[in-house]
This record gives C-alpha cells, structure tokens and sequence, in this order.
C-alpha cells in the first residue's frame, strides 16, 4: 500500500512538470508570433 502511495505521487509530480512544459511551450509560441509581429514591421520599413 505505501509503495502504490508513492508511484502515485510520482506520477502527479510528472503530471505537474507535463503541464508546466505546456506553458513552457505556449509562452514560445507567443514569443515567435511577437517576433513574426517584428519581421512584419521591418519588412514595411524597408519598403
């Protein structure tokens, strides 16, 4: 029983790092259309 308890919390904790991934992964999408944002306006400048 206490050995099943601690998988269990294993697996949460991996669940957690997962989701935070995730986040991860979202915040440097928002981070390349920021940049593709950019490459736009230069683009307009040097026009």
């Amino acid at each position: 029983m206490a050995e099943d308890r601690g998988r269990r919390t294993e697996v949460r904790g991996q669940k957690s790092e997962d989701r935070s991934q995730r986040t991860e992964d979202r915040g440097q999408k928002s981070e390349d259309r920021s940049q593709r944002t950019e490459d736009r306006s230069q683009r307009t400048k040097v026009r």
